[in-house]
């Protein structure tokens, strides 16, 4: 008894916990072109990608467009970007996702 004291107070526990729901949900992402919202929006496997800590990557039909969020160090998110430069052979566009509201 009293491991829940050592956690901190009982609103300091659900605020952490609504935190970390929060920051497991795919943000709200919109098309770079014509800002419709996407949906679904699918988390990737980032497990093999030091220093990106988390990527959601979404299509939008009208524009038959990829989405890509990416959270992580500086250094890797441009890299994850610039292979999608490579990859796709066009520039690629680095925009802002915010999170979905609770």
């Amino acid at each position: 008894m009293g491991e829940a004291k050592s956690r901190g107070s009982q609103q300091d526990r659900v605020a952490a916990a609504q935190q970390s729901a929060t920051a497991a949900q795919p943000p709200a992402m919109f098309c770079q072109r014509c800002k419709l919202a996407l949906n679904p929006v699918t988390e990737m496997d980032t497990r093999r990608l030091k220093g990106i800590s988390v990527a959601y990557s979404a299509h939008c039909v009208p524009c038959d467009e990829d989405t890509w969020a990416v959270r992580g160090e500086i250094a890797a998110v441009k890299a994850f970007y610039e292979a999608l430069e490579k990859a796709s052979g066009q520039a690629v566009q680095m925009g802002t996702a915010k999170p979905r509201p609770l």
